[in-house]
């Protein structure tokens, strides 16, 4: 079995409940959504897979972010579009650790 490899992303202090924050790491470009009830963070690709928009300048409301080209809207625990249910954003594990979110972004 492949271990996962895990990246820094962020101190969790830097993207506050109900916020999005944009991260480049490597060739990877990700939108990080600090959600609340409960308190966890989602990993997913920043591209709207309709557009191209930047997801992580979406409105959160919930685990729902809205893109803000053309307002498709994702449910962030699955990463599927509410509208267009064979559409949806490719989501990555993550996890906090002293203070810092990781994510894994491909194995080790």
């Amino acid at each position: 079995m492949t271990a996962k490899a895990w990246t820094k992303l962020l101190a969790v202090d830097e993207c506050g409940p109900g916020q999005g924050r944009f991260v480049a790491v490597d060739d990877h470009e990700l939108a990080v959504f600090h959600l609340s009830k409960p308190d966890r963070f989602v990993v997913c690709r920043n591209s709207c897979p309709h557009a191209g928009a930047n997801l992580s300048a979406g409105t959160v409301e919930g685990a729902v972010v809205t893109c803000p080209w053309h307002h498709w809207m994702f449910d962030l625990d699955t990463g599927r579009c509410t509208e267009v249910l064979e559409v949806s954003v490719r989501k990555y594990d993550c996890r906090v650790e002293d203070g810092y979110l990781y994510a894994s972004l491909g194995e080790a």
